[in-house]
């Protein structure tokens, strides 16, 4: 199992991302390839990634996560902007841009701190905050996505209040990527939020 620590949007704010996807959906059906998109209970945004960790730290993790959650406040997050990887020319990967000023690199720094204190390992390299929300599979040659992607690339696809981290699993299948939440810890005042249902 490969474990990751995210942050989750709203329902409202997922709504709307799934009607991007069928949009999206629709200009790849027409240009001759398939799509792969996230669902939405699993669309979240990555803080970091532990990469593949036995069970027996999972105590440990968790609570470095739950100490971590109760020194921030909770917070908005806002989608805007998308892009393809690694070109809207040759896309491969779609995904938007998640905003929330410093908090989520000062989130994701004192995890950091608390893993390398208690020797977990985790991927340090340089983060770009966003959402996958699905893949490109070509049947024959590449397609491109530039024009759909240059139409869409300044909107604000809306913002939604953190409340939350969470911890998930993910497990590769034939059927595809499997997703999971292993766990949730509340920010402070998280308490106070609605309860998540898709």
């Amino acid at each position: 199992m490969i474990f990751t620590i995210a942050i989750e949007p709203d329902i409202k704010l997922v709504e709307r991302l799934t009607f991007l996807q069928e949009d999206l959906g629709k200009i790849i059906t027409s240009r001759g390839a398939d799509s792969r998109w996230i669902r939405p209970e699993h669309m979240h945004v990555p803080l970091l990634c532990l990469g593949t960790r036995d069970d027996s730290e999972l105590p440990d993790i968790n609570q470095i996560i739950r100490q971590t959650a109760a020194e921030f406040p909770t917070f908005q997050l806002e989608i805007s902007g998308i892009s393809a990887f690694p070109s809207p020319e040759c896309p491969r990967l779609i995904q938007v841009d998640a905003h929330a000023g410093e908090i989520l690199d000062e989130i994701r720094e004192h995890l950091m701190d608390g893993f390398r204190a208690a020797n977990i390992g985790f991927d340090g390299s340089a983060y770009r905050a966003a959402l996958l929300l699905g893949r490109v599979a070509t049947k024959a040659a590449k397609i491109t996505l530039a024009d759909a992607i240059h139409a869409i690339e300044g909107l604000n696809f809306g913002q939604s209040e953190i409340f939350e981290l969470a911890l998930y699993s993910s497990e590769l299948k034939e059927s595809g990527p499997f997703h999971q939440v292993v766990s949730r810890f509340f920010l402070q005042n998280g308490e106070t939020a609605p309860a998540k249902s898709f």
